[in-house]
C-alpha cells in the first residue's frame, strides 16, 4: 500500500469509526499515460462495486459532454438557446433579483449556450434569492431541481420557465443548479436525442464507463444503497431505501444538473480522461484545448460577487466544474478542478500533480456538520 491509499484509507476509517460516515467507498487516480495508477477501495458498509447516486457530480460528465458536441459541431457556445427553444424567446428580466415578477425589461441580449454552462440563464439557487417573489415562484412553478431531478417533463418545465423572468441579464449573474437542467433541455434539442441514449453514444461507452446512467438495471439495483441526508440535529434520515425500485425506471427528465449513477470505477476513468486532455483508455472523446477551455474560471465581473456569495472565495467555475483558484489544500495547486454532490460524492483532478480523486457516500450533505468528511478526505489526498 503506498503513503496515499495509506493516508487516505485512515482518513476514512476514522471517520467511519467515529460514526461520520456509515461506509465510503473511494478512487485514486496517480499519474499519466503508462505510468498512471488507479486504486479502488472501500470501507463500513459499502463494496468497491457499489453504485451510488452522484448528484451533482453529473455537471462536469454533462460539461464534457457539451464540449464534445461542441467540437462535433452540434451546437456553438455563442448560440442563442432560443435557437433550439423557441418558446423562451420573449422571456423577461427582473429588474433586480428581488422584484416583483411583473417588474421586469427586456433582456440585453440572446442568452447563449455559454451563459446556461456558466450557470448565468438566470435561474437556480442562491443566498441573494432568499425570500423573493422569484424564488417562490421557481418552487411553485416546479422548476426546482435538488439530488433529484424536476418533476415536470422537460416540455412541461421549459413551459414553466418560459414565463418565469430571468433574475438577471443573460450571463450578468450566477445562480447555482438550474441552468444545468435548461442545459439538458438544450442538448436534447440541438442533438435530436434524449440524453440516456446520447451521453453513452458520445462519452461513457468510448470512455468504458459501463455503470453510469440516469436510471440501473434490475441486476444492478441490489448494489445501490439507501440514501441518507442529516436533520438538524446531524441524525441521519433515510430519504431513499436501498435497492429503490424507482431507479430502474427511465428518467423522465435527463437533468444536466443531477440524478446520474455511477461507480468509482467509472468515475476513476472519467477522472483519468481529465487528467490526460480528453483521451481515455478506450477513446478520444475531447480535444486538450475543449478540455483547457471547459476547466478554465470563465466567471465575468458582474457574476462574481453573486457567485461568491454561493461559493465562497478562492473558487472559481468553468463549464460544469469548479476551479480552485488558489490550490485550497496543503499540496494542491490553483487550478485543480471538479464538483461535488449533495448525495454525499466528490471528484476533483489537480492536472499540475498529476493526481485525482473520487469520494463516494450515501451520506449527503446538510446539517450542523456540513460536508467534514470532505475536508478529512481531500487533506488526506493533498498531503505531502
Amino acid at each position: 500500500m503506498t503513503d496515499l491509499q495509506h493516508r487516505v484509507r485512515a482518513a476514512l476509517t476514522q471517520l467511519i469509526d467515529d460514526g461520520d460516515l456509515p461506509g465510503a467507498t473511494w478512487a485514486l487516480v496517480r499519474g499519466f499515460g503508462d505510468e498512471r495508477q488507479v486504486h479502488v477501495e472501500s470501507a463500513g458498509v459499502y463494496a468497491d462495486d457499489t453504485i451510488f447516486r452522484i448528484a451533482s457530480v453529473t455537471k462536469p460528465i454533462l460539461g464534457v459532454l457539451a464540449a464534445a458536441l461542441v467540437e462535433d459541431g452540434v451546437l456553438s457556445l455563442t448560440d442563442p438557446v432560443e435557437r433550439w427553444l423557441p418558446e423562451l424567446a420573449d422571456r423577461q428580466v427582473l429588474t433586480s433579483p428581488g422584484a416583483e415578477l411583473d417588474d421586469v425589461l427586456p433582456p440585453h441580449r440572446p442568452l447563449t449556450v455559454a451563459d446556461v454552462l456558466e450557470m448565468g440563464a438566470g435561474l437556480g439557487w442562491s443566498p441573494v434569492l432568499e425570500g423573493t417573489p422569484l424564488q417562490q415562484a421557481q418552487a411553485d412553478r416546479q422548476l426546482e431541481s435538488t439530488w433529484l431531478p424536476p418533476v415536470l417533463d422537460p416540455d412541461a418545465w421549459l413551459a414553466q420557465l418560459a414565463v418565469t423572468p430571468m433574475a438577471h441579464q443573460p450571463g450578468e449573474g450566477w445562480l447555482y443548479q438550474m441552468s444545468f437542467d435548461l442545459l439538458a433541455i438544450v442538448l436534447e434539442r440541438a442533438s435530436g436525442a434524449r440524453l440516456d441514449d446520447l451521453l453513452p453514444t458520445r462519452l461513457l461507452h468510448p470512455l468504458g464507463m459501463g455503470e453510469t446512467g440516469w436510471h440501473v438495471t434490475v441486476d444492478q439495483l441490489p448494489r445501490v444503497p439507501a440514501q441518507y441526508f442529516p436533520d438538524s440535529t446531524g441524525d441521519r434520515t433515510e430519504v431513499s431505501p436501498a435497492a429503490d425500485p424507482v431507479l430502474l425506471e427511465r428518467a423522465t427528465f435527463r437533468s444536466g444538473a443531477t440524478g446520474l449513477h455511477s461507480t468509482a470505477a467509472d468515475l476513476a476513468v472519467f477522472a483519468a480522461m481529465l487528467l490526460d486532455g480528453g483521451d481515455g483508455s478506450v477513446g478520444h472523446v475531447l480535444s486538450p484545448a475543449g478540455l483547457a477551455h471547459l476547466s478554465a474560471d470563465r466567471v465575468g465581473p458582474a457574476a462574481r460577487s453573486m457567485m461568491a456569495a454561493d461559493l465562497g472565495p478562492g473558487r472559481g467555475w468553468g463549464h460544469g466544474v469548479g476551479v480552485d483558484l488558489t490550490g485550497r489544500y496543503p499540496g494542491s495547486h490553483a487550478g485543480r478542478f471538479g464538483w461535488d454532490g449533495g448525495t454525499g460524492t466528490s471528484l476533483w483532478v489537480d492536472p499540475a500533480a498529476g493526481l485525482g480523486a473520487v469520494l463516494l457516500t450515501q451520506h449527503g450533505m446538510g446539517g450542523s456538520s456540513g460536508a467534514d468528511y470532505l475536508e478529512a478526505f481531500w487533506s488526506a489526498v493533498h498531503a505531502s
